[in-house]
């Protein structure tokens, strides 16, 4: 594991990661993010800031848990009627 330094808020936080790029790139997102809140929101209390973007973190995680359950589901249907299909050839 690679050590990695980010600056969230102003605040520096060093990390260990198999993937430090990624772990920057989360930071620079993240940071992002709150900055788009701030200047949105008028958010001063970085606690508020981090509580907002956590709840819209939230969110997105949720979609894309649905949104990917929907797609294994189409998955499988496909799965099912191209195996039918088959088993119909073969027989």
């Amino acid at each position: 594991m690679n050590s990695v330094e980010v600056e969230i808020l102003g605040k520096k936080y060093r990390l260990r990661s198999d993937t430090p790029q990624k772990v920057e790139d989360y930071a620079a997102y993240l940071n992002t993010l709150l900055d788009e809140l701030s200047s949105k929101y008028g958010i001063v209390d970085s606690k508020d800031s981090l509580t907002l973007a956590a709840m819209i973190l939230t969110e997105k995680i949720f979609d894309l848990t649905t949104h990917s359950e929907q797609l294994k589901k189409e998955i499988d249907s496909i799965h099912t009627k191209i195996s039918s299909f088959f088993v119909d050839i073969i027989e």
